[in-house]
């Protein structure tokens, strides 16, 4: 039950049913205070909207009338709630965490040194507010924050243009640095909301804290149309790669397969990093996909007669990235010097493979492609290149200099990073399962040719719930958010992981297709597989199945070691000892080409029942040995008390917190 004071001689009893009336009436009776008439009505009811409206006058009135008495004593008292106000706010931004953060940190892992900062619709609204008090503020009403903070027009420019003299120049009297608004702060009239809109910087870094933007970042629609396109472009290097299943086609995979995953990578770090979500940014989207489908139209005679525009056509996304950064570095001045270094990055990158172009095969061209390779692997790391030259092996003023220019450093957002990732792994094991499809002519099909494609589909299922499913569980704290080197080693490693695999779904259609087992006629295939069975395996096509495989669980092993999970002392098997397994199963295949003797049939049987038993040993391994395996509870972590002194304790914990700060103010490209 509530009282509302409508004026000074008159309250109003706001209850919630009729039999808080009768209550209301007997405590009244018990007081003394008798059964007479009393004002109330029922919450929600027309009459508590009305008498609110009543109460809300009331007050008014008598803050007007304490204005007129003590003019002086209610404007002083009014800043001091203003800037109490704006401090309480600020505070609880800093020590309080929003339900997003939350789940991020439930997912990913804790970190102390994240922040968040206001969406771009907040932001908008916040500014106009902030506008209005640095108006009072000229009026002389003090307002907090100061005047030491830039004016919108410096962190938001439209088109790189000025505003007119004539507009007024609103100062943020909250500070940027603390709001993390970077771009579009100002007027939702100076951005047009549908065909343009300035970025906004959704997540960065600045001394050691981690500001990233309050709402959570969702994949796209037209990120997951690129990825259609990707499907095509991952079938064609694919099975371009099994038609010369030697070292020079594997050369030539490489090639092709890694610029390809350049341009998926930075499509989505650039994706991530800015909020834009307009028709202009939709427009640059589909120029990309332009350029990978003329890429993907060329890859077949690429080294043939077709190499210089294949490259052309990554030239020209290369060069839109880099003519992206230049834009994105005079939009927003804060993050000027690293976004012009990325854009060098790109640059560098075109002149090396457009010299690629000019060189003749027997010139040389190999040697400057591979450079150029090298290239774009390591500029997907960027963020390494300013840790390099801010490296303490430094002179201080130098690294002192470093550390002021590069001061802002974006950084990429582990949800969607983890979620594009996972998509594109995603692909590549769906076309290891649409390799193994074929087509039977046969009046009984139950033959060698399914039970190999058979075979091949369990392994592929094995893989995906080793990475999605057993790598994942009891995850403390994900390798991006662990550290820098951790977070750098876990996305080159996907590289050579999805390269090897998808070299391993190629090479396994080959050997669904064979005919070099019993049960095997080629009659009962039709004419387009007849044409792709082979008689004999050859040497090559073995390397590419088993390299690859033991490539791809060898890079699993190594994104997984990069992760912290939660150590259960209870687990039958530790994560040490299940990567180590994994190693050790790798080996025997890089070993298994060697044994020739073996048929299509027996070698994919051999490398599916180890891939079940690598799997069988991870998930009995995480089970605990105090349960049951096969009804026993989930594996749970039990913390454990130990006694310390005072003294010890605090030096521990100290040691703690300054080893989490250091493992994770790094950004991470």
């Amino acid at each position: 039950m509530k009282i509302i004071q409508v004026d000074d001689d008159r309250t109003i009893h706001i209850v919630k049913s009729h039999e808080e009336v009768e209550q209301l009436k007997l405590r009244r009776s018990e007081s003394g205070l008798g059964l007479g008439d009393f004002d109330w009505h029922l919450h929600g009811s027309s009459g508590h909207i009305e008498s609110l409206k009543q109460a809300a006058e009331h007050h008014a009135r008598k803050q007007e009338v304490l204005r007129a008495r003590h003019p002086e004593t209610f404007a002083e008292l009014d800043n001091v709630q203003r800037d109490f106000d704006h401090l309480s706010k600020e505070l609880a931004k800093l020590t309080s965490r929003p339900v997003e953060l939350e789940a991020n940190f439930s997912r990913f892992g804790y970190a102390a040194h994240i922040r968040t900062h206001k969406s771009r619709a907040d932001s908008d609204e916040e500014g106009e507010n902030m506008g209005k008090m640095n108006m009072e503020n000229e009026k002389g009403v003090e307002t907090p924050g100061g005047n030491d903070t830039p004016p919108i027009k410096e962190m938001c420019m439209v088109a790189g243009r000025k505003r007119k003299k004539n507009r007024v120049t609103m100062k943020v009297n909250v500070s940027w640095r603390l709001k993390g608004v970077f771009g579009a702060v100002a007027d939702k009239r100076l951005c047009g909301r549908q065909l343009y809109k300035t970025p906004v910087l959704r997540q960065y870094f600045y001394q050691g804290v981690l500001w990233r933007a309050e709402n959570s970042e969702e994949v796209a629609s037209f990120e997951l149309f690129i990825d259609l396109l990707y499907v095509g472009i991952i079938a064609v290097i694919g099975d371009k790669a099994t038609e010369d299943p030697t070292g020079t086609g594997l050369l030539r995979f490489c090639v092709t397969f890694i610029p390809s995953w350049r341009i998926w990578s930075d499509v989505s770090d650039l994706i991530s990093r800015f909020e834009t979500d307009d028709t202009y940014q939709r427009v640059n989207i589909l120029f990309i996909l332009v350029c990978l489908l003329g890429y993907t139209s060329n890859i077949t005679a690429a080294f043939w007669s077709t190499y210089s525009q294949l490259i052309a056509f990554y030239i020209a996304a290369q060069v839109f990235f880099a003519i992206t950064y230049l834009r994105m570095a005079r939009i927003l001045p804060h993050v000027r010097p690293i976004m012009t270094t990325f854009s060098i990055q790109f640059m560098i990158s075109v002149v090396l493979w457009l010299g690629s172009c000019f060189i003749q095969p027997r010139d040389g061209r190999l040697g400057l492609i591979w450079v150029a390779v090298a290239w774009d692997i390591l500029g997907g790391s960027k963020v390494l290149v300013v840790y390099a030259i801010r490296s303490p092996i430094l002179p201080q003023g130098f690294r002192a200099r470093m550390n002021n220019l590069f001061a802002y450093l974006p950084a990429i957002n582990i949800e969607h990073k983890t979620e594009r990732v996972g998509a594109f792994v995603t692909l590549v094991y769906g076309y290891s399962v649409v390799a193994l499809l074929y087509q039977n002519q046969a009046t009984f099909g139950m033959n060698a040719f399914f039970g190999k494609a058979v075979l091949g589909l369990i392994q592929a299922f094995c893989f995906n719930w080793i990475y999605f499913d057993v790598d994942a569980s009891h995850l403390h704290m994900h390798a991006i958010r662990r550290h820098v080197s951790s977070a750098s080693i876990w996305l080159a490693t996907h590289l050579p992981f999805v390269m090897s695999f998808t070299l391993s779904g190629a090479a396994l259609s080959k050997l669904v297709a064979a005919h070099d087992c019993g049960d095997a006629s080629v009659d009962s295939l039709t004419d387009t597989y007849q044409a792709k069975s082979d008689m004999e395996i050859p040497d090559g096509m073995r390397w590419y199945y088993c390299g690859g495989l033991a490539i791809a669980l060898l890079s699993m092993a190594a994104i997984s070691a990069c992760h912290v999970h939660t150590p259960i002392d209870t687990q039958r098997f530790r994560k040490r000892t299940r990567l180590a397994f994994r190693v050790v199963i790798a080996t025997i295949w890089l070993c298994l080409p060697l044994a020739k003797s073996l048929n299509s049939l027996q070698l994919i049987g051999t490398t599916t029942g180890l891939t079940v038993l690598v799997l069988a040993v991870d998930v009995w391994g995480q089970s605990c040995w105090e349960d049951s395996f096969w009804c026993g509870e989930e594996c749970k972590y039990r913390a454990k008390r130990r006694a310390m002194s005072g003294i010890s304790a605090g030096a521990d914990s100290e040691r703690s917190e300054s080893s989490t700060l250091a493992g994770d103010d790094h950004p991470t490209m």
